[in-house]
Order: structure tokens, then sequence, then C-alpha cells
């Protein structure tokens, strides 16, 4: 359960953001046209899991490369050409490393997606009344209640003066 407070100005929403973490609400977020604070213009880069896809990825993709080249120059249908051995590992690299790239960039892009839950063509806010304003002059504090009841966050709301305060069912 989601409790939302609707605030006209950036000052009254960065108050009432202050004012809300120093009560110990921890799943805190912000719907506003621009970031509101340093730390949401300059959120934590990286993550841990999409690095591992990344890098399984990539790796799968040194393996692919490698094996497919071997298995047609060598296993396959050996030439000799110009005295070369058949197995000529300088000359896998470039699609190796080729491959490597594209699968790992594949990788990221699907995982990604995955992780993000993306595409979310439709979440539980947008059907309140008004939100669409938050990408244009609103700014939206949003809480998730979890083990607090509703009325006590309504409560810890109703001082930081939002314009209104709407409570949402969805999860997402």
């Amino acid at each position: 359960m989601k409790v939302l407070a609707e605030f006209a100005t950036p000052d009254a929403a960065l108050h009432a953001l202050a004012a809300v973490k120093s009560l110990g609400y921890l799943d805190v977020a912000t719907h506003a046209p621009f970031p509101l604070t340093t730390e949401e213009a300059h959120a934590p880069h990286g993550s841990l899991p999409l690095a591992l896809l990344a890098g399984g990825a990539g790796l799968t993709g040194v393996a692919a490369g490698y094996v497919v080249q071997w298995w047609a120059n060598v296993a396959s249908y050996p030439l000799n050409i110009g005295g070369r051995p058949f197995h000529a590992a300088a000359a896998f690299v470039p699609a190796t490393f080729e491959t490597l790239c594209l699968l790992a960039t594949a990788g990221v892009f699907l995982g990604f997606l995955l992780f993000e839950r993306l595409p979310r063509l439709w979440q539980p806010e947008f059907e309140i009344e008004g939100f669409e304003r938050s990408s244009v002059d609103r700014f939206w504090v949003v809480l998730n209640a979890g083990k607090t009841t509703v009325e006590q966050v309504t409560r810890d709301l109703v001082p930081l003066n939002p314009l209104r305060i709407v409570v949402s069912e969805g999860d997402a």
C-alpha cells in the first residue's frame, strides 16, 4: 500500500522528503519534473546482477565465437592456405572480440529490461486524478506504508501541509 502526498513547490516537497526520512521511512520515492535532490541527480551507479549477466553473456560470446571459428577452420573444412596452420588462434581474435561485445551488450539490454520489469505501460499511480502534472508542475512524495498503518503514515504527512494525500492500493 502506497501513500502519496502532492506538493505545489519543490521546496515543500524537499522539506517533506527530509521530514519523512527523519521519521524513519526508508522506502520513499518522488515524482517530479526534475530531480529534487543531488542524491536523485547522482543516483548510485552499477548493478551487480546486471554486471554478472553481462560478464556471463560476454564469456559465452567468447566461447561461441572461438568454437565456431575453430570448427569451421580445423574440424569441418580445413584448408591449407599459404602454409598457415589450421588452428591459427591469432586470426580468431577479432571475430571473437566482436562476438563478446555483441552478446555482452545484448545481455545488458535484456537484463535491464528484465530487472527493471520493463516495459511497464501502467502503474496504479497513473489512475490518480492530476498525477500527470508530476511531469509539469507538481511534486509528489510517495511512501510505501509497509508494516505501518495507512492512518499512521497519513498522520505523519498532515503536518507537512500537502495539497492532498492519496492512498494507492498498488504495490508496483
